[in-house]
């Protein structure tokens, strides 16, 4: 089990290495993540209505580390 204060500001990445920035939102629908919302463009996106930033959804993570979250390549 992880907490979600064990998500939010954590280091997000591909699994190819290409950095997508930290973990700023994180959507829950009944009781369970659905989405992580990263990078710079994801900080804006929770002060104002941009749509920039990584939605990445939850099903995408591969693997979460002490630094980091471990996400799978585009279309992969």
């Amino acid at each position: 089990m992880i907490r979600l204060c064990q998500l939010h500001r954590k280091h997000v990445r591909r699994e190819g290495g290409e950095k997508l920035g930290r973990v700023y939102e994180i959507h829950i629908e009944k009781a369970r993540v659905t989405m992580l919302i990263c990078g710079a463009g994801g900080f804006l996106q929770r002060l104002t209505d941009a749509s920039s930033g990584h939605r990445i959804p939850w099903e995408q993570v591969l693997r979460i580390t002490d630094k980091e979250i471990v996400i799978a390549n585009k279309g992969g």
